[in-house]
C-alpha cells in the first residue's frame, strides 16, 4: 500500500483581511511542507478553500496522490464530497480543487472541528504578515513551532489515518 500525506487547512478573517494556509504531514505526522498567504476575502470559506486548492497544487506537484484531508471547513468538505450544493463564490475554486484531485489515486475527505486543526490555524495567521505565498518545505513556520510540539504531545501526535 502506498504512504498517505495528510493535509490539513484553515483560513482566517479579520478586518476585512483575509489569509490562508496548509501544512502537509507524512503518515509519521512530520511536515512535509507548508504555506501560508494574504488573501483579499470577507468570507471565511473562500481561503479556506483556496488554502485546500494550493495544498492539493502542491501535493500533485510532488507527485503525492495517496492524500487524506482534513479540515474544519464543513461546507468546503461537503461540497467536495457532493453532500451539497456548492455555493456561487466557490464555484471555480471548487472546480480547480476536483480538477486536482482527478490525478489522486486515492483521497479521503474528513471534516474536523476546529480545535483538532489549531496547528495549521497558527500556520494560516503567518499569512497575515505575507504579501505572497510563503512556502516551507521539510518544516513548518517557526511561529507554529509551539503549536506543532504540543500537537505530537497531546493525544493526536501519530495522526489517526483512517486507512
Amino acid at each position: 500500500m502506498a504512504p498517505y500525506v495528510k493535509i490539513n487547512f484553515d483560513g482566517s478573517v479579520t478586518n476585512q483581511m483575509a489569509a490562508g494556509g496548509f501544512v502537509i504531514r507524512n503518515w509519521k505526522s512530520e511536515p512535509i511542507l507548508a504555506g501560508a498567504r494574504n488573501m483579499v476575502s470577507v468570507s471565511i470559506n473562500v481561503p479556506e478553500a483556496l488554502a485546500l486548492r494550493e495544498a492539493l497544487i502542491w501535493a500533485t506537484r510532488r507527485g503525492w496522490n495517496h492524500v487524506e484531508v482534513d479540515g474544519d471547513s464543513k461546507l468546503g468538505i461537503d461540497a467536495l464530497r457532493g453532500f451539497c450544493d456548492v455555493p456561487w463564490n466557490l464555484r471555480s475554486i471548487i472546480e480547480a480543487i476536483r480538477w486536482c484531485v482527478g490525478f489522486s489515486h486515492d483521497i479521503k475527505w474528513r471534516h474536523i472541528f476546529k480545535k483538532a486543526n489549531f496547528v495549521v490555524n497558527v500556520i494560516a495567521s503567518v499569512g497575515f504578515k505575507k504579501k505572497e505565498l510563503c512556502i516551507w518545505d521539510a518544516c513548518i513556520p517557526t511561529e507554529a513551532n509551539m503549536a506543532f510540539i504540543f500537537d505530537c504531545n497531546g493525544s493526536r501526535c501519530i495522526r489517526g489515518f483512517s486507512l
